[in-house]
């Protein structure tokens, strides 16, 4: 042979184990076996390990280089490249936190429901009657604050909320101003709170069921969530749960509850501030529809009645005025309302002046209380048209429901076997939407039960929308 021939016949060799090396390496990359950022072996011990040239191993490299599938970086080595076209070079759903991921999908889908575009009636809202907001006095407010503090209003103002609205709301509640921190609704002041008490971990003792923006929250936090049942709302219970959990605190709403407008007697509330000053446990006080009440007199709040200091109270304007407004407060020990607001400053360093300015005028004018006379007559003129709705379109063998004293909703349970996501789904067909049960309960949901608002219609479309409602329940019969 010679030397042309077998210098011929060497090439071909070495350029079918060229070939052979890179497919053999995208083969392992394609499986997974080699992964995006994983340093391939040196091509000296790649050499080595085939029994080929070095340099039939640099040649494999080059070729997969130059295709996209490794990098060689100087002094380094190779590496894989992560697979994928470059105009979409992130798989961001990978970036996701596992805390993240802790937020339940389904809920805040349901969440949600009363914003799709296709939805007429909103019964799974959680809205005043809009129709009552004081709109003339709210620009009037406005235009005052624009007139006299329009600087102040448009200047950079304290995480805890602007002074004079603390002041406000602090007369209110019968407290100093440095008891007041402002929030963006009550959904935000129950994140802070959580993110500044809970260690994951700790125990919290909750309604069963409650409001799923606190299950939500407390459950990012870390917190494990021990149910006390609102069907009775037992102290003996209660204790029993203190003494086995020892808990970091209990979350309640005991007055027009949501979802269920159930609203704790006075008895009870003395037993339970009682018993978290004996066991030393705090009470976080959900208290944003008090100002609902439909007929008779709230009762005390546990904030006022506390005589422990054990309680820290939440409460907001979004379920008297306006969602939009997005203003709510926290009523707590002053080096509370401090640590809270070195916590919102790593979301929002400066809180806004022209809406919490302007709610200040209301308040201190007295419009605020006026307001509140008209929405529970508008509230409770609703409230009737859906009673007398759902006695009409449903049996009393079939569903059961209470009339609520206060609150925006009424809490049902479907009393025969039914398939709950059938009937959510034929229900937003016709343009309804309903707060299914199973989203208010952090353990096992009771999926028979479900929540209307009866405040977000109006006196002419509640009973429309309560009617294909009920077709949606029948219609599976």
């Amino acid at each position: 042979m010679t030397m042309a021939i077998l210098t011929t016949e060497v090439r071909a060799k070495d350029d079918r184990l060229l070939v052979q090396v890179a497919r053999d390496l995208e083969q392992q990359i394609a499986l997974g076996r080699l992964l995006p950022g994983d340093r391939l072996p040196s091509e000296r011990t790649l050499a080595s390990q085939l029994g080929i040239s070095r340099n039939t191993v640099s040649a494999a490299y080059l070729v997969l280089e130059k295709r996209g599938a490794i990098r060689r970086v100087p002094h380094r080595g190779a590496f894989v490249c992560p697979a994928g076209p470059v105009e979409n070079p992130i798989d961001w759903g990978s970036r996701i936190s596992r805390q993240a991921h802790l937020l339940d999908e389904p809920v805040l889908e349901m969440l949600a429901q009363s914003r799709l575009p296709n939805l007429r009636y909103r019964l799974s809202a959680g809205t005043p009657a809009l129709s009552c907001f004081p709109l003339v006095p709210f620009r009037k407010a406005v235009n005052t604050v624009l007139a006299n503090d329009a600087l102040l209003a448009m200047a950079i103002a304290p995480t805890e909320g602007q002074p004079r609205l603390r002041r406000a709301i602090g007369a209110l509640e019968e407290v100093e101003s440095s008891h007041i921190l402002i929030v963006a609704g009550a959904q935000e002041g129950i994140d802070l709170l959580a993110r500044c008490l809970i260690e994951p971990g700790d125990c919290v003792i909750i309604d069963r069921p409650t409001f799923p923006g606190a299950i939500q929250a407390l459950q990012a936090a870390g917190a494990q969530l021990v149910e006390w049942d609102t069907a009775e709302w037992s102290m003996e219970v209660l204790e029993r749960l203190l003494i086995a959990y020892r808990p970091k605190f209990i979350f309640t709403m005991p007055t027009y509850h949501n979802p269920t407008a159930r609203t704790m007697d006075e008895e009870q509330r003395r037993e339970l501030l009682q018993l978290a000053a004996r066991y030393r446990v705090p009470i976080i006080e959900d208290d944003v529809y008090s100002r609902t009440r439909l007929q008779g007199s709230a009762p005390l709040s546990l904030y006022r009645l506390d005589r422990h200091n054990v309680v820290i109270y939440l409460s907001t304007f979004s379920k008297v005025l306006a969602p939009g407004l997005r203003l709510g407060w926290i009523a707590a020990p002053p080096h509370l309302v401090k640590q809270l607001s070195l916590i919102k400053m790593r979301a929002n360093l400066f809180t806004e002046g022209l809406q919490q300015l302007a709610l200040a005028e209301l308040l201190q004018s007295g419009t605020f209380e006026e307001h509140l006379i008209r929405l529970r007559a508008t509230h409770a003129a609703l409230q009737k048209i859906a009673v007398e709705s759902l006695r009409q379109n449903f049996s009393a063998d079939e569903l059961e429901f209470s009339v609520p004293q206060g609150g925006l909703y009424i809490w049902c349970r479907w009393r025969r076997p039914v398939d709950m996501e059938a009937v959510l789904l034929r229900a937003q067909q016709q343009g309804a939407s309903i707060a299914p049960g199973r989203a208010f309960f952090a353990g096992a949901p009771d999926e028979n039960c479900f929540r209307i608002c009866f405040t977000a219609s109006s006196e002419g479309d509640l009973p429309e929308a309560i009617r294909l409602l009920a077709e949606a329940f029948h219609s599976g019969d």
